[in-house]
């Protein structure tokens, strides 16, 4: 080594040695909780929120230099905004020898944050910008860092446009090259700059629960891609996308999801609250929505939903011994038999306009089978529309036409009806109405004789070459051999 190098490699290590004494220094002998004040009126003045440090201030040299926050609570208005045990902000060692704060890592550990949707659809965190001055120039990045991180964290969504409430706990969220811009608008969404992953224990709202849920995420300028989602949804294997563009007046969300296997009993009684089938069924979901609010999205909505599965065991409810009690007294409903299974994932809340007690006495204490069932809609402008939507027994076929209207809660012009060979409603019943106390038709029919007249009917017109009927259903499920 050269004289010359070892001189450089001398002050080389003066110099780091140096830092690291100042460095020191600052940790041991200066009290950073005198500028506790500054700190929470600069913060609170800069994200329009109250700031407050409620433990004790420190300055840390591992694994980054930074400070580190106790106790942080952040208010807007009378709601707890975001509560954390501890936050620690990572700082570039040069730009504070000019006197300038950059950041470069900001970790919130076991935070609680509480995010509010009004009834306008404004987010509790958002907040009216100050217009600069007409000769100051907006600046192109208000902040940027290199990583934000949540590690054990819970939060709750409270969505007052609809009254629902949404709870995801031990979240660890990774984060980088976040970065908030004011160039383009006023919206904090649409500001922002980042790319990363999220991890969730579960997510619980009112009538179901997601466990172990998974996906990287990107946004810039307004336009989000969340992908790939995966997650374990009533025990099969779930799959998924989400993007949406906040750049417009009204935002506008895509959603693709698909399910393999899953387990249809545990997706009944998150709704129902009873047992009433098991086996194991396929979901996919493909929707566009654009709007500024719940109602509005729902009234936008577009795409195809699908349910389809096999050899699936009815508890207490044998389908044959209803049809054959319908066929011969037509003293029983037709929509109670079949309207929630045809209606499949769409129609979950029918059940709750329906007492099903009835149902279950009249089969005492039976068991049935679906052969198969397959339920295809198509949705627009919020109404799904039956497409392919059918069902087979042992002995038996049934089918659904019709729409279920999610924008008025409604039912729209909906039939089921018992098919013969042919793809004919042997009969059939109407129901339309609101979900919640749906007017049930009488049994439609051809057809006044009944009990056995019906059989010897039914091979007279045969024979006599009169068998023409008008088809009621033409879709992929077959009539049982």
């Amino acid at each position: 080594m050269s004289p010359k190098q070892k001189k450089i490699l001398l002050v080389s290590g003066c110099v780091v040695a140096l830092l690291i004494f100042v460095i020191t220094a600052l940790v041991l002998f200066i009290n950073v909780n005198v500028y506790k004040p500054r700190i929470e009126a600069a913060a609170s003045d800069a994200i329009g929120m109250d700031f407050k440090i409620g433990g004790a201030m420190r300055i840390v040299l591992f694994p980054r230099f930074g400070v580190s926050l106790e106790n942080v609570l952040i208010k807007k208005g009378e709601t707890d905004f975001l509560s954390a045990q501890r936050v620690r902000i990572g700082l570039k060692l040069l730009p504070l020898i000019k006197h300038e704060a950059r950041i470069s890592e900001f970790t919130i550990i076991k935070p609680k944050i509480i995010i509010e949707r009004d009834k306008n659809g404004r987010f509790n965190f958002e907040g009216p910008m100050q217009k600069p001055a007409k000769e100051e120039k907006l600046p192109v990045a208000l902040l940027t860092m290199g990583s934000f991180v949540i590690s054990k964290g819970e939060l709750v969504f409270l969505d007052r446009t609809s009254d629902v409430r949404t709870e995801l706990n031990d979240i660890d969220l990774n984060i980088k090259d976040l970065s908030f811009t004011a160039e383009r608008s006023h919206s904090l969404l649409q500001d922002i700059s980042f790319s990363g992953n999220f991890q969730c224990e579960s997510l619980k709202a009112k009538d179901f629960e997601v466990k172990n849920i998974k996906f990287d995420m990107k946004g810039k300028d307004g336009i989000f891609d969340i992908s790939p989602i995966a997650m374990n949804f009533f025990g099969g294997t779930e799959k998924g996308n989400l993007k949406a563009d906040l750049t417009g007046d009204s935002p506008f969300l895509k959603i693709q999801f698909a399910s393999t296997k899953f387990d249809f009993e545990k997706f009944v009684e998150a709704f129902s609250r009873r047992k009433i089938m098991e086996g194991q069924m396929d979901f996919s979901l493909n929707i566009v929505t654009k709007g500024k609010s719940l109602e509005e999205m729902k009234r936008r909505m577009n795409g195809e939903a699908s349910l389809k599965g096999e050899n699936l065991l009815l508890y207490g409810l044998d389908l044959d011994s209803l049809l054959s009690k319908i066929e011969q007294s037509q003293s029983f409903s037709l929509v109670d038999v079949g309207a929630f299974f045809l209606a499949g994932p769409l129609g979950t809340m029918l059940t709750k306009g329906y007492d099903f007690a009835g149902v279950y006495k009249e089969t005492k204490g039976g068991q049935g089978i679906i052969k198969e069932l397959v339920s295809e809609w198509r949705i627009k402008n919020g109404i799904a529309e039956a497409e392919d939507v059918a069902l087979s027994t042992k002995r038996n076929r049934l089918a659904m036409k019709g729409g279920l209207d999610f924008v008025n809660s409604q039912f729209d012009d909906v039939t089921v009806a018992a098919l013969d060979e042919n793809g004919c409603a042997k009969f059939s019943q109407k129901i339309h109405g609101p979900f919640q106390n749906p007017k049930i038709e009488k049994i439609s029919t051809l057809k006044t004789i009944v009990g056995p007249a019906v059989k010897l009917f039914e091979k007279a017109q045969k024979f006599i070459g009169l068998r023409k009927c008008k088809v009621f259903y033409k879709g992929s499920v077959k009539h049982p051999v």
